[in-house]
């Protein structure tokens, strides 16, 4: 989809909910590191500071001097004009407002974008304004997060050879999963691999857990060696042109033992179950349930801490999301991680997780690596 295409379809957000402009002020990720994928989705700009304008007529990317020859060399420049950043910003916002002709008109700010100290600079400059010269600056609906909720081919094509890339790497780092090696390095192992297998880089801190550790979902890799038998968690993914991948495989270091094997049979009896159930149509609540009961009909429900999944695309989370409280709709074309994991403390914990995207209201699975007791326990 072109980005002349998609911010046609803003327009027509942006029209409903009776705005005549949309700010994307795009702060850096604090997850990741990486940049506003708000900002990229409008304008394929990758720099890590600048604002977009939107309105009925036309868009324009605001960067300040470090950025206008990147700017010049990745936007498309007839459906995205740059405009120069310069000097206070009492100054060039009096200038792009002029510009863009939004004087009087309703102006939504982004509101995952937008943080409290750019509101307040923003408010600030256009309350220097003189009254009749000056738009109205208000919190918008999440927009384009609303657009990016479903991929079109060219987005499913790239988290596919991002999901290639994430199998190919854990394979590698899976290699290393014995009693002795440390979390912190297989963790390393990961981001090389990414890197080898031509990821930009990985799409989040990666996970390593081993043995009680394991029993935190988000745990950090530690210089601890693991011991024969411990479960040993791995979450991570890679970054293919922007894109995000996502998976979680759990493996026993040295040989696995019948407590391993009944939990982690659990936990892919309930994956299975949400793969095969879930259809376009359902809530994210509906298919959380897929999974959530299987594991509270054998006994482990106190257990699964988190939802189920969330969306994937040039965030690594997005929407939509999986979860006992979700209302959000799945639909065709929606890519999104099917996650469920047991964790029990004073033990470990195991998860398993894919990316699947939604088609022919059914989920087919992204990503390919590996996965059942004998894989993960070596037997």
């Amino acid at each position: 989809m072109s980005i002349a295409v998609r911010l046609q379809r803003l327009r027509a957000e942006m029209a409903r909910e009776g705005l005549d402009a949309l700010l994307v002020t795009a702060p850096v990720d604090d997850v990741s590191g990486r940049h506003s994928a708000n900002r990229r989705y409008l304008t394929g700009f990758t720099g890590s500071a600048g604002m977009v304008l939107v309105t009925g007529e036309a868009a324009f990317l605001a960067v300040d001097a470090r950025y206008w020859e990147q700017a010049a060399e990745q936007v498309d420049r007839e459906a995205v004009r740059i405009f120069r950043l310069r000097g206070r910003s009492s100054a060039w916002w009096r200038e792009l407002v002029a510009e863009a002709g939004i004087v009087g008109k309703r102006v939504g700010c982004s509101p995952n974008d937008t943080t409290l100290s750019v509101w307040r600079r923003l408010t600030e400059a256009n309350e220097a304004l003189p009254p009749g010269e000056r738009p109205e600056l208000l919190v918008a609906p999440p927009l384009v997060e609303r657009l990016r909720r479903v991929k079109d081919e060219g987005e499913i094509a790239a988290l596919t050879r991002a999901a290639a890339i994430a199998d190919a790497a854990l394979g590698e780092a899976a290699e290393l999963v014995h009693p002795g090696v440390t979390e912190a390095a297989v963790a390393e192992a990961v981001g090389a691999a990414i890197r080898k297998h031509g990821g930009e880089g990985p799409s989040f801190a990666t996970i390593v857990a081993g043995g009680v550790w394991a029993a935190l979902p988000h745990a950090y890799p530690r210089d601890v060696p693991f011991r024969e038998g411990d479960a040993v968690v791995i979450d991570m993914g890679a970054v293919w042109q922007g894109y995000c991948s996502d998976i979680t495989r759990t493996f026993a270091a040295g040989r696995g033992n019948p407590k391993f094997a009944a939990v982690y049979e659990v936990v892919l009896e309930a994956q299975l179950a949400a793969i095969d159930g879930i259809r376009s149509g359902m809530t994210g609540e509906e298919a959380y349930r897929l999974a959530a009961d299987v594991i509270e009909r054998r006994g482990y429900g106190e257990y699964f801490t988190h939802g189920l999944g969330h969306g994937v695309g040039l965030d690594v989370h997005e929407d939509p999301y999986l979860g006992p409280n979700s209302e959000d709709r799945l639909e065709d074309g929606m890519v999104f991680t099917i996650e469920p994991g047991i964790y029990i403390p004073a033990w470990g914990g195991v998860r398993i997780e894919d990316m699947v995207v939604l088609e022919g209201g059914r989920a087919r699975v992204l990503t390919g690596s590996p996965k059942g007791v004998p894989h993960a326990a070596r037997v």
